[in-house]
Formats: structure tokens, sequence, C-alpha cells
């Protein structure tokens, strides 16, 4: 691990939060995790927490968050275990954009997405990688 603090987690909270106009215990009871209390988002905010939360609570901060369980966990593995997902995403942000929203398609719309990047990947690509 690096040396350098990490705060993915943290950022992304912090910043969503505010984004939604949500006061720290509004957050902690829109998660619908009853030991959620506004002094953990506090400490989670602030840098202070030390352990990665559990699956069960980043499923409930990305409810009280809306956002995708992914996107929460991903952010918690960055800043808890110095895990980097760079080499997986375009740099324009496509793919992170399509990946975050797997989990709202119900079966058949992540047929219809494969079978689209199925088609993608067939198709001949000049010089210029385009």
């Amino acid at each position: 691990m690096s040396d350098v603090k990490r705060d993915e987690l943290s950022r992304l909270c912090r910043e969503r939060r505010e984004e939604l106009g949500l006061s720290m215990a509004q957050l902690a009871a829109a998660s619908g995790d009853a030991a959620m209390a506004s002094s953990w988002v506090a400490r989670l905010e602030t840098g202070q927490l030390r352990d990665i939360p559990r699956r069960e609570r980043l499923a409930a901060l990305a409810k009280g968050l809306r956002l995708s369980y992914q996107t929460v966990a991903r952010a918690a593995a960055a800043q808890f275990l110095d895990v980097e997902d760079d080499a997986v995403w375009t740099a324009d942000g496509t793919v992170r954009v399509v990946v975050d929203r797997m989990g709202e398609m119900n079966e058949t719309g992540r047929q219809e997405l494969a079978h689209i990047a199925e088609l993608f990947s067939r198709r001949p690509v000049d010089d210029s990688g385009t």
C-alpha cells in the first residue's frame, strides 16, 4: 500500500450527500440500516474509519446515496484496500457508465447489451483505432 491517504469513499459519500441535499442524519435514515448513525457517516466523511465497512453497510450506504452498490464498493476498495481498477475502464469513462448501469438492468437488458457489445467487437478497426 502507498503512504498516500486515500479518500475515495469518504469523498463520494460527502459529495453525493451534499448533491442530494441530505444531512448526515437524513442519509443514515435513508440507508435503511437501523444501526447506521449520523456519527458513523461523519467518521466516514472525515476519514476517521480505519476498517472497510461490511458488505451490508456498503449496500445500505449505496441505497441512502442512491448509487449502485458497485460504485460504492469500488470507492471502498480504493480507499481501504488501495485497489485500483483503472485498467478496466476506458479513458472517456464510457465503459464505467455501462458497468455502473448493469445493476439497474433486468436480465433481458443485460442480454441485449451483451449482444450489442458482441456486434461492436466484430466491426473492422482502421489504423487509427476507431
